[in-house]
């Protein structure tokens, strides 16, 4: 399933990411335990961000593909996203602002 993002919903695309990850866990068969006695990252930290409820470093990600054999996959894992000009980037970061503010 290919999800059409938007660039200003980074909880989107984590929660996306995190779907594909235990997607292919359970491929592999392998639980949430036995994917941190492989990769040494806690299981409280894959099961967060599984549900899109904690943001990873980018080293426990790395560790986790590893694990699963996915170092060279990490493209099927994260989409392309659609470029945006420097104006639109602004746009959008000024929409973000004012959703803070409330």
């Amino acid at each position: 399933m290919l999800m059409k993002y938007s660039i200003s919903l980074n909880q989107d695309i984590l929660l996306d990411l995190g779907k594909r990850l235990k997607q292919h866990r359970l491929n592999h068969n392998f639980t949430s335990g036995k994917l941190a006695e492989l990769s040494g990252v806690s299981m409280r930290t894959i099961t967060g961000f599984e549900r899109g409820e904690k943001n990873i470093s980018l080293v426990n990600l790395i560790e986790l593909l590893r694990a699963l054999g996915l170092v060279n996959k990490l493209s099927e894992l994260i989409p392309e996203l659609p470029l945006l000009s420097p104006l639109e980037q602004i746009e959008i970061e000024k929409k973000k602002r004012r959703r803070g503010g409330k």
